[in-house]
């Protein structure tokens, strides 16, 4: 038999000198044989260990005397796991949490701790009703930081740029469960006929897309193997949706991997046409795969760095797309270890890089064109400053789009010609869109 908690083990250990954002999908594609619940189990517990690791620790050392920063990192990740089953898997029985991480401990080189590792769990599990956390009231920026296991910075920057009611909802948000959407390619069918062969209903903010559940992978899903629908999160299509895209247009899409955006435009433009670039091979390839799934033949795909200025695209786009590269604050629950790796000054980089792409993309813009300029995050110097460098460096000009806009999503900033999303009550992602003309 499989030993899924040791699998899960080695693939923490792993990461922990240096986390990967495709972890749980690397293991789960390594152990593509095991069932469907070893594998949900799996996922579960590699993502909400990560996800969760500020918390744990914060639980850990309040019931063992050696801090977790001073713990061998073998130990360290072997208490959060246990910690987790007790605290967040409501399906794991108390015994099997403490009994199957001591006897983790035991195959270890460091069996001669399974006592200790054995007496802080049973502590955790002894109180786990009575953990004393920090007190909102008292110390705000601890409180989010420890109950939403996110690094104190950002948590400071998110009061500071958003306010604290803002600031919780992104963190809420991203320890949540959160939902998988899929567009529906309303050229090739309907939402209706494509729930006839899986699980899900339709969303109720967006009447397009659909919400799946109880499948076991998403490659197995009939409408998907036959490209009717595309999986991403409503925020993300809302930039096609409220593009204003018309049937005939030429659509840039400059960062497009994996496609989905690019899916949507040719969708839409089912008269017209779309070319969707990257920086990479790899990146093109992963477009490809989707245009071929899709079966649209009114795309093009090329390798193109969006920083680099192609003549040969001046004045060509009806429609650009910029969904530039970026912090990724909007998605900490759909990558549950970015928020470890992000820093200050990574975010002051990002921000050069997403202009030099922004300079560009109005360039390819024909007069009387749009463009849109969107991200996956909710830094003010990667949004709004943004949005106004546009406007007043680029001379853009905004467009109102809130008739556009799904009433769950509506806010009064899209007649202004932007609009921030927070990842409000799991409707959608944090993300940010904004809609000029030329």
């Amino acid at each position: 038999m499989t030993d899924t908690r040791a699998i899960a083990y080695e693939a923490l250990l792993a990461a922990e000198d240096g986390g990967s954002n495709t972890l749980s999908k690397d293991v789960l594609d390594k152990y593509s044989y095991l069932d469907k619940q070893s594998r949900s189990f799996l996922k579960k517990i590699i993502e909400g260990v990560t996800e969760r690791r500020i918390t744990l620790d914060h639980v850990i050392d309040c019931y063992s005397k050696i801090s977790t920063k001073k713990m061998k990192k073998q130990i360290r990740v072997l208490l959060r796991m246990g910690t987790y089953q007790l605290l967040f898997m409501d399906g794991v029985a108390q015994f099997a949490a403490v009994n199957e991480t001591v006897a983790l401990v035991r195959k270890s080189a460091f069996r001669n701790l399974s006592g200790f590792v054995n007496a802080v769990l049973r502590k955790i599990a002894a109180n786990k009703n009575n953990i004393p956390w920090p007190r909102k009231e008292d110390d705000p920026t601890g409180y989010l930081s420890v109950m939403y296991s996110c690094p104190k910075w950002i948590v400071e920057k998110l009061i500071n740029e958003q306010g604290m009611k803002n600031a919780e909802t992104v963190l809420a948000a991203s320890v949540s469960v959160r939902d998988v959407t899929a567009r529906v390619n309303l050229s090739k069918t309907t939402p209706e006929e494509v729930l006839t062969g899986c699980s899900g209903h339709v969303s109720d903010v967006c009447g397009s897309m659909i919400v799946l559940d109880d499948y076991d992978t998403i490659a197995d899903i009939p409408a998907f193997k036959s490209g009717k629908i595309c999986v991403m999160d409503t925020a993300s299509a809302l930039v096609g949706y409220v593009s204003g895209m018309k049937q005939t247009d030429t659509v840039l899409d400059l960062c497009a991997s994996p496609g989905g955006k690019s899916m949507h435009a040719a969708d839409i433009c089912t008269q017209g046409h779309v070319f969707s670039f990257d920086i990479s091979e790899q990146k093109v390839d992963r477009i490809r795969e989707n245009v071929q799934r899709c079966g649209f033949s009114n795309i093009s795909v090329c390798v193109g760095d969006a920083t680099v200025y192609n003549e040969e695209l001046s004045g060509k786009a009806d429609v650009v797309i910029a969904d530039v590269p970026c912090s990724g604050l909007g998605v900490m629950g759909r990558k549950n270890d970015i928020k470890f790796s992000v820093t200050a000054e990574s975010i002051n980089e990002l921000v050069k890089l997403q202009r030099a792409i922004l300079c560009n993309a109005v360039r390819y813009v024909k007069c009387g064109g749009t463009l849109l300029f969107s991200t996956c995050t909710v830094s003010k110097q990667e949004n709004l400053d943004n949005f106004e460098y546009i406007v007043n460096e680029l001379k853009l000009k905004p467009v109102d789009f809130y008739d556009l806009v799904p009433d769950g999503l509506k806010d009064e900033t899209a007649k202004k010609g932007y609009l921030q999303l927070y990842g409000e009550s799991g409707l959608s992602d944090g993300f940010f869109i904004g809609r000029f003309t030329k």
